[in-house]
């Protein structure tokens, strides 16, 4: 299921790289990050970062990161997502975050061990395997 996002607004797409598309869905109020495939680990780190721009850009307090199509993240990268990332998004107001995991795969692999990692006091963290129940969750409907 696609996120009913209009492309046209420049204002709602934030990022679009090969590997990953961040916009802004203003029906349910988050930011929504479709990973698209493999990034290296610049890329990844560079991404993530992208991710807190657009919420603070925002004022969001949730985000979905749709995991679906995601080919793994390197074991430094979930260390840093952990210990650098997690402390930034806190600190840019997150409060949810929903994670579309895959059915099968490394990115099912790897969803699992970075929310494994993660000590999720500050925010609420749930995985799903759709979009529509991710985003109904983070929005509160």
């Amino acid at each position: 299921m696609r996120l009913a996002v209009s492309p046209s607004s420049k204002d709602e797409l934030f990022s679009d790289e090969r590997w990953l598309r961040i916009q802004w869905d203003p029906e349910h109020r988050c930011i929504y990050a479709e990973w698209k495939g493999f990034a290296n680990s610049s890329e990844f780190r560079a991404s993530t970062t992208k991710i807190l721009d657009a919420i603070r850009a925002r004022g969001a307090d949730s985000f979905v990161s749709d995991n679906r199509r995601l080919e793994g993240i390197a074991d430094l990268d979930q260390l840093w997502l952990r210990d650098t990332w997690i402390p930034l998004a806190v600190a840019s107001g997150v409060k949810r975050i929903a994670v579309v995991v895959p059915h099968h795969g490394l990115g099912k692999i790897a969803s699992e061990e970075v929310l494994g990692q993660v000590e999720m006091k500050a925010f609420a963290t749930r995985t799903f395997t759709t979009v529509s129940e991710a985003t109904e969750w983070v929005s509160g409907t």
